[in-house]
């Protein structure tokens, strides 16, 4: 774990940082002939092949049940439990570690349902990012606590890499992980080459891909929380003879963006006959066809559950800037005005056939039939990377998806 300490070290600044880990980089690359001699149950930028033998030369100690090193610039790492299991009898369990936001977490849903299908009688434990960061919310924990998969829920203190988020400190997670215990962080690759996200993370544990894309699979209690009681109160009392509700999501914690028009496009959704709720603030609270969904007194959790007992009675759509609610809305199964306010040419990880998305860029590995292109004159610029969609403009498109 040497490799380790220096990582912490060097990385504690940005830029000594950046070129520490580039030096390592070109280090790999140039040197690529050179490989990571690593347990048999986890490799490095290879995926196991079926049939393989789980030979095992590496002695079983401590740091067997860990990654032996710092990942790379771009480099994945791919699990295999099986080979895990055959060749060390001690494997007592599998400490799945996390550090991400809950909209990630989303799209692990299905692969995790697949893993615990696999190993039913593995423990799997969760460890959780204590604090909020860039790559981090302690709120997955929350959904964690509430997902039938594992046994027990820890949290620990880590830290953000600066360059390489699959880098995170996550070395506080060690002194709660059992003995004999696997310490596998949970990741995922992103890019133009990735198919989905969700792909990525059946592969990276060596599961069969399903064909079609699984929605983020959700878990809700038997029994409504009182506060998801009070608000359905409050919805069905507002929504009662309305064209339906429309569930605006229009902030992102990743791309550091809140919509600036709120209030009008909520406005202008209740004039053509729709009950407006939301979960972003600026929206126009002293109108009684407004709700604002208060998240200090409903969790994140609670505010799905809150809407999938809605889907059962009314109309439902959502407007959502790209962030937790694109795969909220496919595990939901309702339909997404999805509105992309930046190009990132790798949105094709994030997207499912739930979403229309409103775009200043056509993307050529979505969809055709499922990007709705803006001109210039539907949008102003937010800054240089991101824009901001008129009300009007977003009002029309909506109508155009689903007003018929």
């Amino acid at each position: 774990m040497r490799e380790y300490k220096i990582r912490n070290i060097m990385c504690s600044n940005r830029e000594v940082c950046v070129v520490y880990e580039t030096a390592r980089w070109l280090w790999h690359k140039i040197f690529f002939f050179i490989k990571t001699h690593t347990p048999v149950w986890y490799q490095f930028d290879e995926k196991h092949q079926p049939g393989e033998p789980p030979r095992e030369t590496l002695p079983l100690d401590e740091d067997w049940y860990r990654i032996r090193r710092p990942l790379y610039r771009h480099e994945h790492v791919y699990y295999d439990l099986d080979k895990a299991l055959k060749a060390n009898p001690n494997v007592k369990g599998v400490a799945l570690i996390f550090f991400m936001g809950i909209g990630d977490y989303l799209y692990t849903t299905p692969m995790l349902a697949e893993l615990k299908k696999k190993y039913p009688g593995v423990p799997f434990y969760a460890y959780v990012g204590a604090q909020f960061d860039r790559n981090n919310s302690p709120l997955v924990g929350k959904l964690l606590e509430e997902n039938p998969h594992f046994d027990k829920v820890f949290y620990f203190n880590g830290m953000r890499h600066p360059l390489i988020w699959k880098n995170y400190n996550y070395e506080d997670a060690f002194k709660n992980i059992p003995k004999d215990f696997l310490a596998v962080p949970v990741y995922y690759d992103y890019g133009v080459h990735v198919p989905h996200r969700v792909t990525s993370l059946f592969e990276t544990f060596s599961l069969p891909a399903p064909k079609d894309v699984p929605a983020p699979v959700m878990y809700f209690p038997a029994t409504p929380a009182p506060a998801v009681r009070e608000y359905l109160t409050l919805a069905r009392a507002g929504a009662e003879g309305k064209k339906g509700i429309v569930f605006l999501q229009l902030d992102s914690r990743g791309s550091n963006y809140t919509y600036p028009h709120m209030k009008a496009l909520a406005e202008g959704l209740i004039k053509e006959g729709y009950y407006v709720m939301s979960v972003t603030k600026g929206g126009p609270l002293a109108n009684p066809n407004y709700l604002e969904i208060d998240i200090k007194k409903l969790s994140i959790n609670q505010t799905w559950h809150l809407l999938s007992l809605l889907k059962g009675e009314f109309a439902l759509y959502v407007i959502a800037v790209n962030s937790v609610f694109w795969a909220a809305s496919a595990g939901l199964g309702l339909p997404n005005l999805g509105l992309q306010h930046w190009i990132d040419k790798k949105v094709h990880n994030l997207w499912y056939p739930n979403i229309e998305v409103v775009t200043n860029y056509i993307y050529p590995l979505l969809p055709r039939e499922k990007q709705i292109f803006a001109p210039q004159e539907s949008y102003t610029r937010h800054n240089k990377k991101i824009i901001d969609y008129k009300p009007d403009w977003v009002i029309k498109w909506f109508k155009e998806k689903f007003g018929k």
